[in-house]
């Protein structure tokens, strides 16, 4: 997969150590990374979304170029994860995007701080292997019971992986809906029912 990452230049540490754990992030999970911050000329003969699966946008602070960025890659139908560290005020051009019903499938903005933003890659990265762009939000209560070396699984994977319990357990299940074919078949036999 390709990613076009997105970042004004900072001077100040926290932001450079931000934007270096992003680029690190999807380079250590086997993305290829195009971005401002690598080399201008890289970035430039690359610029076209077409064969790229995604935009990822560190917002910190608002530039006319991210704008252009979020404008071409909505007309190619990517998706766009933009990144706000946490009490950052949402520039109004967004506001914009979060209110059409369109777009927003495709745009998804998130306030970070360091304990989260791994999860949010973790995400897109997820959304843009599925396809889906807007996944289903949970609204089913489910009380579960687990063992103690489960428990202790779960809160080592939490620690370690930065994921929560129940979205890990999510994910699995995900997974499972996916891979099980008769359910597949099942449900595309009720959907051309349906029709």
């Amino acid at each position: 997969m390709k990613i076009y990452f997105f970042s004004k230049e900072s001077n100040q540490a926290n932001a450079k150590k931000i934007q270096q754990d992003i680029l690190t992030f999807f380079k250590n999970n086997g993305l290829v990374v195009l971005s401002n911050l690598l080399s201008v000329n890289a970035a430039e003969e690359h610029l076209s979304f077409e064969k790229m699966d995604g935009l990822v946008i560190e917002g910190a602070t608002s530039e006319s170029e991210a704008g252009y960025l979020i404008a071409l890659a909505l007309a190619q139908s990517k998706p766009i994860l933009y990144l706000m560290p946490k009490g950052t005020l949402l520039p109004d051009q967004l506001k914009s995007l979060q209110e059409n019903s369109k777009l927003k499938k495709l745009f998804l903005l998130h306030y970070y701080s360091e304990r989260t933003l791994s999860k949010y890659l973790v995400d897109f990265i997820d959304i843009i292997e599925t396809g889906e762009l807007r996944r289903e939000v949970p609204t089913v209560k489910f009380t579960l019971r687990f063992t103690p070396r489960a428990d202790r699984y779960l809160t080592w994977l939490n620690r370690s992986k930065k994921y929560k319990k129940a979205d890990y357990l999510r994910k699995l299940i995900d997974e499972k809906i996916q891979a099980d074919e008769e359910y597949q078949a099942q449900l595309r036999q009720s959907d051309e029912l349906d029709k």
